[in-house]
């Protein structure tokens, strides 16, 4: 079996797995056998077992269930973040990059500002000033996590701008939104793709992390990071609370990350890079 084939195979079969992680997402609440949101004082901290395939919560609630419901907040949080942080980073390090001047060193200054700070000090700070809530934490991972893509494509932008092809785009009396969108963002498109691919596992874990700090989901929406502080506390008596949103929590960015990696490999090698 030759390289490309293998790729395509390892590719596809990612893919796979995060079209799975895709349904779960949406689909995870129709899929529950039990109503995620019910108490029931009968059945607290219950092993797994055939009724309940993961065990039960301090409240009784199913675990399985609320798991498959929190897929929802925990992974679309993930996906907007990533694309909203490679749009409005592109967007920024595009126009820095192609106009220059001072809207250049406006754009560097807010850079150098924001990075000043640690990135995750100052997620859980506008988190915190923000309040509890998925959207919230999103907010404050989009306000550090459009650097890396702001710099990437302004550098890129840069050495590009002055390519023979963008001058007779000039020439021909083509204006600059049209030579950006039709020129310059199609060349630097596959390696933005490729890093917002590989975001996805860490921006989950930023997420998760948040969540467990309590500066994301609020009560009772289930979500991963969240299930994981609340079974912190029964951890000894009852270890499946934490360990199984952690397991998820675990399998979704080990899937998130193979994916991110063989996409990249993929148009590595379509490119000739490898």
């Amino acid at each position: 079996m030759d390289r490309k084939k293998k790729l395509r195979i390892r590719l596809a079969w990612y893919l796979l797995l995060t079209a799975g992680l895709l349904i779960i997402m949406l689909f995870g609440e129709q899929l529950s056998p039990h109503d995620p949101y019910e108490n029931n004082l009968l059945k607290i901290d219950q092993p797994p077992g055939a009724e309940y395939w993961f065990g039960t919560d301090q409240l009784g609630r199913c675990l399985f269930s609320r798991i498959l419901t929190g897929a929802r907040s925990s992974l679309s949080a993930t996906f907007a973040v990533v694309l909203v942080t490679a749009v409005l980073g592109t967007a920024a390090g595009v126009i820095a990059g192609y106009y220059g001047g001072p809207v250049d060193r406006l754009i560097q200054k807010l850079l150098l500002i924001i990075q000043s700070f640690p990135g995750q000090v100052m997620a859980i700070a506008v988190a915190g000033v923000l309040g509890a809530g998925v959207k919230n934490a999103a907010i404050a991972l989009v306000s550090i996590g459009w650097i890396p893509y702001a710099r990437m494509s302004r550098s890129m932008v840069l050495k590009i701008k002055e390519s023979n092809y963008i001058k007779a785009a000039r020439l021909c009396g083509c204006n600059s939104g049209y030579i950006i969108l039709r020129h310059v963002i199609p060349n630097i498109g596959s390696v933005l793709f490729v890093t917002a691919m590989l975001a996805l596992p860490g921006t989950m874990m930023e997420i998760s992390s948040l969540s467990f700090l309590g500066l994301s989901a609020k009560l009772p929406t289930p979500e991963w990071g969240y299930m994981m502080n609340e079974g912190r506390k029964v951890l000894m008596t009852a270890p499946w609370q934490a360990l199984i949103p952690g397991g998820a929590i675990l399998i979704s960015v080990i899937i998130l990350n193979r994916l991110g990696d063989s996409v990249q490999e993929y148009l590595e090698y379509r490119t000739g890079s490898i």
